[in-house]
């Protein structure tokens, strides 16, 4: 038997990964990566292409993936799916860093 990506993420492990963590985070840490995800995608892509790629994004799943509980992770995600290769790397490592870099909660 083999394995069919059937994810977006799928071909890349390690954006695969981080998403995984960030569905496994408690809310508050999910909205906080969310903001700080965002920010890093208008940075590195430029804000008026991510605008317009955030203009451009339609539902098409009628809400029943994990980030779609949240409209700011949900926004999120669709941002960063339909973001140029070269930046789903970059997103990774950052996603990883603002997850491991959030205190346990208590």
């Amino acid at each position: 038997m083999s394995y069919q990506l059937c994810r977006w993420y799928d071909p890349y492990p390690r954006l695969a990964f981080a998403l995984k963590l960030l569905y496994l985070a408690p809310g508050a840490v999910q909205a906080r990566a969310s903001r700080e995800l965002q920010r890093f995608i208008e940075e590195q892509w430029g804000a008026p292409h991510a605008r317009k790629a955030l203009q451009e994004i339609k539902a098409t799943s009628g809400g029943k993936r994990w980030y779609d509980e949240d409209p700011e992770t949900a926004q999120t995600v669709e941002l960063l799916e339909n973001s140029p290769e070269f930046l789903k790397s970059r997103v990774a490592d950052t996603l990883l860093e603002i997850l491991a870099s959030d205190p346990p909660q208590p």
